[in-house]
């Protein structure tokens, strides 16, 4: 059974290298573009770039993991995996085995590793 510092520091390294595979692939379709118009433009926003934001703040998050980090990793690994399954399914779009499958050992790490009872508040020394 690990202790709360040693899922500490799991959780951590776990947001840290989702954070950068994030930004690997934020930074991939900044320089691609997309195969489809940018809808996200038309609203006024870039995905890519709040792709990189949020890979940005899993990397800056693992000295302090806390709930509210697991959340949102949690909540982007379970959408990231329905998107998936979706395109999957759908419109002759092509799912991506490597998504699939990343989202499927992130949200399982992040699920079995999720402090229940115990506190979440960091130490200086970490």
């Amino acid at each position: 059974m690990l202790t709360s510092e040693n899922k500490t520091k799991a959780l951590s390294a776990l947001l840290v290298i989702q954070g950068a595979i994030i930004l690997v692939g934020a930074v991939l379709l900044g320089l691609t573009g997309s195969v489809i118009a940018p809808f996200d433009n038309i609203v006024g926003a870039d995905a890519s770039i709040a792709a990189v934001v949020l890979g940005a703040a899993f990397i800056m998050a693992y000295r302090t993991p806390t709930r509210a980090w697991l959340n949102l990793a949690i909540m982007y690994n379970a959408l990231a995996l329905v998107a998936q399954l979706w395109k999957g399914g759908n419109f002759g779009v092509h799912n991506s085995l490597a998504t699939t499958v990343l989202a499927v050992i992130f949200l399982v790490g992040f699920l079995l590793l999720y402090p229940r009872g115990e506190s979440m508040e960091m130490t200086p020394q970490h």
